[in-house]
């Protein structure tokens, strides 16, 4: 990867419709995207670039017309992006690792597609924030890492890291979620392209406004407490086990298994899927 592939116009930029139509956009940038522009692109009028809104996910393409002031402007390129094109939504439940561990997940994450990250504090966490500090001291930090990584793999909308949570809470409040367990245990669990096949038989519709999560746990497992708090929502139909073997990955390995497994396989496959139904209704 030489540069970004887009570039993103976040808080320090400078966005105005003037005709409130998308007709005549003029972005002024602020000062680190305008010397990567003009000093690092060396940027001279009438080069162009690819930008994104990373909230709306609407792509643009911004011409430069001025260097001093350096401002561009604006066409977009494509609409505000439905959800209903990114479905459903690509989700890690994971108990946090240390330092570079968690940078290098965190940056496969975004790359791979993933829309949100949900830490989770479990009985065998090896990674224990002070609630409300430690995780909040490290936010400005993940967000770099977040823009940086999108730029780079043009990637047009930013990926959520929510706040830590307990795994009872995490599951309780996405109990209409779809849950991919990534257990140590293979007995009685499904491979992952047999549990690529279970999802597919649901209908498109299924999906809609659904995330599709895996579970990845901390080194050694799941307490028997926490695998208790699975057991529930896997009866109910709502958690699909899935056993990678009988190797035993180290935290840093599961949890990009699980992103990549995530990322590029099961969401091209339902793409895959809502296209050809989408032709045939055409």
């Amino acid at each position: 990867m030489a540069g970004p592939k887009i570039f993103w116009i976040d808080q320090g930029d400078r966005v105005e419709d003037l005709a409130g139509d998308s007709s005549n956009i003029s972005l002024y940038p602020g000062r680190e995207l305008s010397r990567h522009l003009l000093s690092s692109l060396r940027a001279k009028e009438g080069d162009s670039f690819p930008f994104s809104d990373p909230e709306t996910g609407t792509i643009y393409r911004g011409t430069l017309v001025s260097r001093e002031p350096c401002s561009l402007k604006l066409d977009v390129e494509s609409g505000r992006i439905s959800r209903k094109h990114f479905f459903p939504r690509l989700g890690i439940v994971f108990s946090p690792l240390k330092g570079d561990s968690f940078s290098e997940a965190l940056s496969m994450a975004v790359m791979a597609g993933i829309d949100i990250l949900q830490p989770v504090i479990s009985d065998r966490s090896i990674v224990r924030w002070p609630e409300g500090i430690g995780w909040a001291s490290k936010a400005k930090r993940f967000a770099g890492i977040v823009r940086e990584k999108s730029q780079l793999a043009g990637r047009a909308t930013r990926m959520r890291i929510a706040s830590p949570l307990s795994l009872r809470e995490s599951l309780k409040n996405r109990a209409s979620d779809v849950f991919l367990w990534f257990d140590e245990d293979p007995v009685g669990a499904l491979d992952p392209m047999k549990a690529i096949d279970s999802l597919r038989r649901f209908p498109i519709q299924f999906w809609e406004q659904k995330t599709i999560w895996s579970v990845v746990g901390p080194e050694g497992g799941w307490s028997p407490r926490d695998r208790d708090f699975l057991r529930d929502p896997e009866e109910k139909g709502s958690v699909f086990r899935i056993s990678l073997g009988e190797r035993i990955f180290s935290g840093e390995m599961a949890l990009l298994t699980a992103i990549l497994f995530l990322g590029t396989f099961l969401a091209p496959a339902l793409s895959r899927d809502r296209q050809i139904l989408q032709a045939g209704e055409g």
